[in-house]
C-alpha cells in the first residue's frame, strides 16, 4: 500500500500508471459499486446519495420524506456527499454535473452540465468527467471538484460557469471556502487539496492562484481549518497528516501514521484551548493528537479496526464514533481510546458518519449515530450512540 511514494518521481513509467491504478482500485477508489455520501441540515432531515438518486429521510424514523429526480429522469450516478446550504441540497454526478435542489420537496433548482464538443449529433468528442467531492459555497458561487483533473465555480443562483482552475491530477477532496472575516490575512480564500501531491491557495472571485505548496504525497481528504492558530489539517497517502501554518506557506508538523490517511481529520475546540484532533487511517488504527503552537502531541492511538477507516470520525457525548470497511461501526473513548461498544453491519461503512441529537421533551429518547452502508439492504443505519444498538435502517 506504500506504492504511492513512486507518485514523486519525474518521470512514470505506463507500466507504473497502471499498476498505480489498480492500487487505487483495490483502496476503494470511487467505483460503480460506490459508498453512500450522507449529509443532514441540523438534523431536519438525513440526505443519502447513492445510486441514481438522492433520498432525504426522517433522521428519527428512516421514513422516506422525498426522492431526486424523478423515475424517468434518473440518468445520473451520485456518490459525493451533500452538501446544504440555506435550504438548498447541492450534489455533483458521474457525469461531471452538479444539482441544486429544494432541500424541503426535493424540486430541482437548476443543473449546471459542463459544455462538450460535439462531433455528430449526440456524439461528444469530450468524456464524462465524475464528482467524487463534496461542494463547497460562498454568497454566491458554488466550488467543486472533477475526478480526473481541475475545479469549477459556477454562479450559485443561476449555475453559469465562472471560472475553472486547472490542476494536474484529480480533487476527490472537498474544496475549503474560508470567509475574509475568518482568514488569517483577511482575504477569502478558496482552498484545495489534489492527488497531484500539491495543496492550492485561489482567489474565489477570479479563480486565480495565490500560492501552492507540494505536500508529499496525493491528498484525498478536505483539509479543515484551525483559525486560532492560523493552520490546515491534512492527511495524505504517504502515511501522514500534516500541520501547515498558512502565514508562513510551510509544513509546520508531520505526524506518521501506520498507513495512508483517506478521510479529512475531526478538530474539536475545547474552552481551555486544549484542543484536540481525531482521525483514521486504512490500516484501522483511530489516533487523538493534542494540537500546541509548536505541532501535534500523541495523546493516544488504538488498533480499533480489522480494515480501512476511512471517513471523518464523529465526535459526541464523550466518544469518537467511526465505521471500518470491516462492516463494524465502533465508538471508542475520548479520553483513552478504548473501545465503549461495536455494532456490526451487513456492508462496509466508508462514508461520513451523521449525528442526530436527543429530543429535548423526550427523556428517553437518545442521539443517534446514522452511517451508510454497502449493502441496499442496510443503505443506512441509525445507532444510538450510548450504546450501539440499531433505531433504524433505511433500505434502498
Amino acid at each position: 500500500m506504500k506504492m504511492l511514494h513512486m507518485f514523486r518521481g519525474p518521470r512514470i513509467t505506463i507500466g507504473v500508471l497502471l499498476l498505480l491504478a489498480v492500487v487505487l482500485t483495490a483502496c476503494g477508489g470511487p467505483s460503480s459499486a460506490s459508498w453512500s455520501g450522507l449529509a443532514s441540515d441540523d438534523a431536519n432531515l438525513i440526505y443519502v446519495a447513492h445510486g441514481d438518486r438522492v433520498v432525504a429521510v426522517n433522521p428519527l424514523s428512516g421514513a422516506t420524506r422525498w426522492e431526486y429526480p424523478n423515475e424517468d429522469d434518473r440518468d445520473a450516478q451520485f456518490y459525493a456527499v451533500p452538501l446544504v446550504a440555506d435550504g438548498t441540497l447541492f450534489i455533483g454526478d458521474y457525469k461531471g454535473r452538479m444539482h441544486a435542489v429544494n432541500a424541503e420537496t426535493g424540486a430541482p433548482q437548476w443543473l449546471y452540465e459542463p459544455e462538450k464538443d460535439t462531433l455528430i449529433g449526440p456524439i461528444s468528442l469530450t468524456s464524462d468527467d465524475r464528482v467524487i467531492s463534496g461542494a463547497a459555497v460562498s454568497d454566491d458561487k458554488v466550488f467543486f471538484g472533477l475526478g480526473s483533473r481541475n475545479v469549477v465555480a459556477v454562479s450559485r443562483e443561476s449555475a453559469a460557469e465562472i471560472w475553472t482552475f486547472e490542476t494536474e491530477h484529480g480533487v476527490w477532496a472537498q474544496p475549503l471556502y474560508v470567509p475574509a472575516d475568518q482568514a488569517i490575512d483577511q482575504q477569502a480564500t478558496l482552498y484545495i487539496v489534489s492527488l497531484d501531491h500539491r495543496l492550492y491557495a485561489i482567489d474565489p472571485e477570479s479563480g486565480d492562484q495565490l500560492w501552492r505548496m507540494n505536500l508529499g504525497g496525493a491528498a484525498p481528504g478536505a483539509p479543515v481549518y484551525d483559525q486560532e492558530r492560523g493552520r490546515l489539517y491534512i492527511g495524505t497517502f504517504v502515511s501522514e497528516m500534516l500541520a501547515i501554518d498558512l502565514a508562513q506557506r510551510q509544513i509546520v508538523d508531520r505526524y506518521a501514521t501506520e498507513n495512508w490517511v483517506w478521510g479529512s481529520p475531526v478538530l474539536e475546540n475545547v474552552d481551555d484551548g486544549d484542543d484536540m484532533l481525531y482521525f483514521g487511517d486504512l490500516e484501522g488504527y483511530l489516533y487523538a493528537l493534542r494540537l500546541t503552537d509548536n505541532g501535534f502531541e500523541s495523546e493516544w492511538k488504538q488498533a480499533v479496526a480489522n480494515d480501512a477507516i476511512r471517513a471523518t470520525p464523529l465526535l459526541t457525548n464523550g466518544l469518537v464514533i467511526v465505521g471500518s470497511k470491516d462492516h463494524h461501526v465502533y465508538a471508542v473513548s475520548k479520553e483513552s481510546g478504548a473501545t465503549e461498544w461495536e455494532q456490526q453491519t451487513e456492508g462496509e461503512v466508508l462514508t461520513e458518519l451523521v449525528f442526530v441529537p436527543r429530543e429535548e421533551d423526550d427523556d428517553e429518547a437518545s442521539g443517534l449515530a446514522v452511517v451508510g452502508t454497502s449493502e441496499g439492504d442496510e443503505r443506512v443505519i441509525a445507532l444510538n450512540v450510548e450504546s450501539g444498538d440499531v433505531s433504524w435502517r433505511y433500505s434502498d
